[in-house]
């Protein structure tokens, strides 16, 4: 699986000097492979938005719903006694692709995600358990949420607020929100 993000979780790991060198600006070259990657601002956890790195050029819309929708690599239920280097390398990869791209579609492409979801809604798309939940990772409603702060969010403004602004997004809000905050009985 090829990583085309690197994410911080609490601001750590600091990957400047140890994976990335800087180049110009926001540019920075892994060191690694002399890949080039833009460092940016990504996901919010609910402690402010994560630093993290991008690879350049960057991924086009569907792309970066085909990274969303990469099923989760299966691991061992006793992860830290039973899970290989490889398997855990893979989840990190899993993970910071999946928060990479969450975060890079609200803020770049924000209403191909609602024409997308448009598309999807009162289909079977949603019926994968799967799928339900890594689009919870959008934070569509908060209501549904944890308690405390909402994950997802550019600066103040978190992803539900963002996609109040599109007119198409309310009229399917509700439905996508049924769709993928529901129970199913297959479950």
């Amino acid at each position: 699986m090829q990583q085309f993000f690197y994410i911080t979780i609490h601001f750590y790991p600091e990957y400047e000097g140890v994976e990335f060198i800087k180049q110009h600006a926001d540019l920075y070259q892994r060191i690694e492979n002399g890949e080039l990657y833009r460092k940016r601002l990504l996901y919010d956890f609910g402690w402010g938005q994560e630093y993290g790195y991008e690879l350049l050029p960057p991924l086009s819309f569907n792309k970066l719903i085909g990274l969303v929708e990469q099923p989760k690599p299966l691991m061992p239920r006793k992860k830290r006694h039973n899970s290989t280097v490889d398997q855990d390398q893979q989840a990190n990869i899993w993970r910071s692709n999946l928060f990479g791209a969450v975060a890079v579609i609200m803020q770049d492409h924000a209403e191909e995600l609602v024409e997308f979801l448009s598309t999807k809604v009162d289909t079977s798309y949603f019926f994968n358990t799967s799928i339900r939940e890594i689009f919870k990772w959008f934070s569509f409603d908060s209501r549904k949420g944890e308690k405390g702060r909402i994950p997802g969010g550019v600066g103040t403004r978190s992803y539900e607020d963002i996609l109040k602004e599109y007119p198409k997004w309310r009229d399917i809000s509700q439905k996508i929100c049924n769709q993928i905050y529901e129970t199913r009985e297959d479950d």
